[in-house]
């Protein structure tokens, strides 16, 4: 076990990390996730006695960020700075946090198919669609998706990793869950919903009916403004907190969550914690 970070001077989680459930597998544990969809769940937790944990997903990248939290009982921190002064919260709604190089595939994809799964969520930047901007279809000739099509089983990109997913529930006689970019492109839920169901017609045309039948794609608007960690980050926080977080994070106090209502399995009460859902 790494840092105790329930000894940090900081907000802690007050609630029972025990009784999280994990209903949200989000793909993209990067800084701006951590400081934005995890600090919404918190506060729900925190507050609002809410359930909702989540699974923390890198799929390429990233092997650092998922061995740290891992280390550290699956906690990090998060500083707002302002003027005035810095506050420190440690987040507590992660629950399991995977890498598909450190804990592969097939333990993410089982995460992913677990049946309380209500919603997969993503940050993983505008590249990782692998859509044309111009038109916004998916790019099936790009290397990485044409493997993916190819073997489709063992796939690499985030949409492969989601529809594959999905094939697996639609096997099993499971539900679906909901898709939700949370990256900042316009209408990211439309890109979301095309390349998923382009990708699943090139893959299997029954399979890509089911998702046009069952999946939802909500569309999200996110703000905050992250700067990038760097060595006097990490050196701040722990100034902050007298704990050294490598997985910790900064961030203004402004924050904004824009979430179209379209979820086929139920959502948290993101409004509670200061989003607006319609």
């Amino acid at each position: 076990m790494g840092n105790n970070l329930l000894s940090a001077k900081a907000t802690l989680p007050v609630y029972d990390r025990n009784n999280l459930a994990p209903r949200i597998v989000h793909l993209g544990f990067g800084a701006f996730h951590r400081a934005h969809q995890g600090v919404y769940a918190d506060i729900l937790a925190t507050e609002h006695f809410s359930d909702w944990g989540y699974y923390e997903v890198n799929l390429i990248g990233g092997e650092q960020q998922i061995a740290d939290l891992q280390q550290q009982d699956n906690l990090y921190t998060v500083a707002e700075m302002s003027a005035d002064a810095w506050t420190a919260r440690v987040v507590g709604v992660v629950k399991k946090a995977l890498h598909v190089q450190m804990d592969g595939l097939e333990t993410v994809l089982a995460a992913m198919c677990e049946p309380q799964i209500a919603i997969v969520s993503l940050t993983i930047t505008e590249k990782g669609y692998f859509h044309s901007p111009a038109t916004g279809q998916l790019m099936l000739d790009h290397p990485m998706v044409a493997a993916d099509v190819q073997n489709p089983h063992q796939p690499k990109t985030a949409t492969g990793v989601i529809v594959e997913a999905l094939a697996r529930r639609k096997a099993a006689g499971l539900p679906a869950f909901t898709v939700m970019s949370c990256d900042n492109m316009p209408e990211n839920g439309h890109v979301m919903r095309d390349v998923v169901t382009s990708y699943a017609q090139a893959v299997d045309v029954k399979l890509a009916q089911w998702i046009e039948d069952n999946v939802t794609f909500p569309s999200t608007m996110v703000d905050r403004i992250v700067p990038a960690v760097t060595e006097d980050t990490l050196a701040k926080i722990e100034q902050l907190t007298g704990v050294r977080d490598p997985a910790g994070v900064a961030c203004e106090p402004f924050r904004q969550w824009v979430i179209e209502d379209n979820f086929v399995a139920g959502r948290p009460e993101w409004g509670k914690s200061g989003s607006r859902t319609g």
